[in-house]
């Protein structure tokens, strides 16, 4: 499986996207926006299905977008996941396999990619455990990590940032940008991370606090993607909104990520925007991963060739002497290769109850076969400074 499109394969498909997906007047290349709502859970929005919350900037944003239906996260970790999305390479090829004690290869990013094609590139992130120093800021002419900017004597677990600071920040860079240069900006929300604490009215509007981040969440996108709009930006953008994992909630006995690679953890929200909104209100049901977004994103396209999906975990293992676990989605099939190996039937099971190994195990084997290639040995993690394990430590368990 290939990890990242060839630099002749992107032009060649950057040419397409410029030809062919937006008919304006205008041939100018689109701008490029990608929104990231970090452990954000698919199933718990309403245009997935959910109906425990409103969330109407999603729903509109939806009318406007490709939906995929089932899209994969490769990582239940933060930085994993975010240095795959940047980069379309598994953690196997891009080196980061933790949130703690890796730093990024050099492979091509996604920002380097577009730089080549005229693109200014930026961004801003909402936690310490995306900041510049671990790699992934590479190939961005601006990369605002400040987390509490001049706050050295303050305590160190002020480690994250209110999304509606990060969106000023984007605000501020997006609105200073030439018309006449296209531009790609990587936008990071840490809503709805634990610990859940979603202000009014959210708080109090809902009973679980998750759903009320996920609240919360919805309100500051519908902000942001109304700036967009203002400036004049959004109709001729492509817009990408994603999460890089999902959250246990307490379904297999896992209450945040990191551990486990059930559905809740690595199923996640993946929504394109096209310019001028082509092909809107579609919906995509073949599986994709986050592998799968830079190519999207260099080609201007939603069309994905059906491929299995591969997912890891060295959380368990790093931080807790257990087993490193592997899965592989293959179509309407869950396979995870773990000490007792799992099988899932996700089209009759969906919640991931009935592991029917027992039932299918020649199959088993078969995913179990095709799993194996894409399993690399991870290098032990370098050792962290005091204070940088101090603020990851302010994170919670995982990030």
């Amino acid at each position: 499986m290939a990890t990242f499109w060839s630099a002749a394969a992107a032009a060649a498909a950057f040419v397409t996207l410029l030809a062919g997906c937006h008919a304006r007047e205008s041939a100018a290349p689109p701008p490029i926006i990608l929104i990231s709502i970090d452990t954000l859970r698919s199933d718990h929005l309403p245009v997935y299905g959910y109906r425990g919350i409103v969330t109407p900037h999603f729903d509109a944003f939806r009318r406007d977008a490709v939906l995929f239906e089932r899209a994969y996260s490769h990582s239940p970790l933060t930085l994993p996941s975010h240095a795959t999305i940047l980069t379309g390479a598994l953690p196997s090829a891009h080196g980061v396999r933790d949130n703690v004690g890796f730093r990024m290869k050099d492979v091509p990013r996604l920002p380097a990619q577009l730089k080549t094609r005229g693109y200014a590139t930026a961004a801003a992130v909402s936690a310490y455990v995306l900041r510049g120093g671990t790699g992934i800021a590479e190939g961005f002419d601006a990369y605002d990590d400040e987390i509490d900017r001049g706050a050295r004597e303050q305590s160190l677990g002020a480690v994250q940032r209110a999304g509606a600071k990060t969106i000023e920040i984007a605000q501020h860079w997006i609105g200073s940008q030439s018309e006449e240069k296209p531009f790609f900006y990587f936008l990071h929300l840490y809503e709805p991370h634990a610990p859940y604490e979603a202000p009014e009215p959210f708080r109090s509007r809902y009973e679980k606090p998750y759903d009320a981040e996920v609240a919360y969440s919805d309100a500051l996108l519908g902000d942001f993607l109304a700036f967009l709009k203002q400036r004049g930006i959004y109709d001729r953008a492509m817009i990408v909104v994603l999460s890089d994992h999902g959250e246990g909630l307490g379904d297999h006995d896992e209450d945040e990520h990191g551990i486990f690679l059930y559905r809740e953890a690595i199923q996640v929200p993946l929504l394109v925007k096209l310019p001028a909104q082509a092909r809107a209100g579609e919906t995509v049901k073949t599986p994709v991963g986050l592998q799968d977004v830079a190519p999207m994103i260099l080609g201007g396209t939603v069309d994905v060739a059906p491929h299995a999906i591969y997912s890891e975990t060295w959380y368990p293992r790093f931080h807790f002497g257990w087993s490193d676990l592997h899965s592989l989605v293959d179509g309407d099939e869950h396979f995870i290769d773990a000490p007792r190996a799992e099988l899932y039937d996700l089209r009759a099971d969906p919640a991931e109850r009935n592991n029917v190994i027992a039932d299918r195990r020649r199959r088993a084997a078969a995913l179990r076969a095709a799993l194996a290639p894409l399993k690399r040995e991870a290098e032990a993690p370098s050792a962290v400074d005091a204070e940088e394990a101090q603020k990851l430590a302010a994170l919670g368990d995982r990030a």
